[in-house]
């Protein structure tokens, strides 16, 4: 339970204090010729407020994995609007798809995109972080029976890309150009615990 409490932790931390590493955009209208891999909507942190230290910026946060204590860095300027009784929230939402593509490459290529959105200064602490990363790499092993394709990734290391429909798995062959896109949204959001 210490563990998730210290993952929580950071995870509130560097969402509040606005840093990007580890998180990515959401499309929730996939388009193209591509499938989806894998997506989900996953809770990582929903506590209530129980006490406020305006002196160090401290928020004591209760949840049903225990007590929390959480230092406001001071990049998060709205603090006084949180209040005792308030909601903290951390989301994240994640879209994995793939898509043969019609060139034949062996270059792997990486291409990034990020934003970051947070609530205004009269309202509560509030902050979304969205970012897309899509890898394009050849296929270098195909296994029918475990249902995966092997790829270079970007680091050059070899990577499984798990594929259960059957039917997109059969057009792919070795030597193809796929295409990954990796996306996820995180939120970090302090609401009022009233009604």
């Amino acid at each position: 339970m210490r563990k998730n409490l210290i993952k929580i932790l950071i995870l509130l931390f560097t969402f509040l204090q606005g840093l990007t590493s580890y998180s990515y955009a959401v499309n929730k209208s996939h388009s193209g010729t591509g499938v989806v891999l894998s997506q989900g909507n996953f809770s990582i942190y929903d506590g209530t407020v129980s006490n406020i230290n305006a002196n160090t910026r401290e928020l004591t946060l209760i949840s049903s994995d225990g007590r929390t204590v959480f230092k406001a860095p001071p990049e998060l300027k709205n603090f006084q609007q949180v209040q005792v009784g308030d909601r903290v929230q951390v989301s994240l939402e994640i879209f994995v798809t793939i898509e043969k593509l019609s060139k034949s490459s062996a270059i792997r290529s990486k291409t990034l995109d990020s934003s970051q959105v947070s609530g205004s200064e009269s309202s509560k602490p509030e902050k979304t972080i969205t970012r897309k990363t899509t890898i394009e790499s050849q296929i270098l092993s195909k296994n029918s029976e475990e249902h995966f394709v092997v790829i270079k990734n970007i680091n050059d290391e070899q990577e499984k890309i798990q594929i259960n429909k059957a039917s997109f798995l059969r057009k792919l062959k070795v030597g193809d150009t796929i295409k990954v896109s990796y996306q996820d949204q995180m939120k970090a959001i302090i609401s009022s615990g009233k009604p």
